[in-house]
C-alpha cells in the first residue's frame, strides 16, 4: 500500500481528489478545507459534514425546543425575503436557480463550520448573486439580532430547499416555490421585522 503524500509516515488509505493521490485518514480528518480545497463531491468530506452538522445540531436543539422553534422561523423568513425580494427585482427567475442558490449557502457554510475558514458559494451568474444576497440577509439578522449562528442557517437553508423542491412541483412554470414564498414574505420586508424585534 502507497504512502500518504502529506505525512509521508502513514498509509495511504484514502484516494483524495483534492490531491489526486492518497492519503491516510489523519491527514484527511486533519487538513480537510484547511489545507485542502475538497470537492463538495469527496465523499469523506459528505462523510464528515453529515456527522459534524448533527452533532452541532443536537446542541443547538437542546437550548429548548420553543427558542430554537423561533429561532428557525426567523432565520426562515430572513432566507425567503432574500429570494422573494431577488424575485420581484428578476421576474424570470426559476425555482431551479432559487434550490441552487440555497444549496451553495448550505455548502459554503457547513464548509465553513468544519474548518473555521470563510467560503464563497460554489456557483456562477446569477445564483450566485442570490446566494450572496441570501448571506448579507443573514449577516443583518445577526448584527440585529444576534442569529442565526452557522449551524442554523445551514440548517435552514436545507429545510428550504426540502420546501422549495416540493413546491416547484406543484406548478409547470418552474416557478411554484418563488409563487408561494411571495405570498408569505413579501418583498424587500425584512427591515420591518427587526424593526419589529428591536423595539419590543
Amino acid at each position: 500500500m502507497a504512502v500518504c503524500v502529506l505525512c509521508r509516515q502513514r498509509k495511504g488509505k484514502r484516494l483524495c481528489p483534492a490531491l489526486y493521490n492518497v492519503i491516510c485518514p489523519t491527514c484527511c480528518g486533519t487538513h480537510r478545507l484547511k489545507k485542502l480545497n475538497c470537492p463538495s463531491s469527496c465523499t469523506y468530506l459528505k462523510q464528515a459534514k453529515a456527522l459534524e452538522m448533527a452533532q452541532r445540531e443536537a446542541e443547538w436543539a437542546q437550548k429548548g425546543s420553543e427558542r430554537a422553534e423561533i429561532e428557525q422561523r426567523l432565520t426562515a423568513f430572513a432566507l425567503e425575503e432574500a429570494i422573494s425580494t431577488f424575485a420581484a427585482e428578476h421576474p424570470d427567475l426559476t425555482d431551479r436557480e432559487a434550490i441552487a442558490a440555497l444549496q451553495a449557502v448550505q455548502d459554503a457554510v457547513e464548509r465553513e463550520v468544519m474548518s473555521g475558514i470563510p467560503h464563497e458559494p460554489n456557483v456562477d451568474g446569477r445564483t450566485k448573486e442570490l446566494a450572496l444576497r441570501i448571506l448579507k440577509n443573514a449577516q443583518t439578522m445577526r448584527q440585529r439580532i444576534g442569529i442565526p449562528h452557522n449551524v442554523l442557517l445551514a440548517r435552514v437553508a436545507r429545510l428550504l430547499t426540502q420546501r422549495a423542491m416540493l413546491l416547484s412541483q406543484r406548478t409547470r412554470d418552474g416557478q411554484g416555490y418563488l409563487k408561494a414564498i411571495r405570498i408569505d414574505v413579501p418583498p424587500n420586508s425584512l427591515e420591518q421585522l427587526l424593526e419589529r424585534l428591536t423595539s419590543a
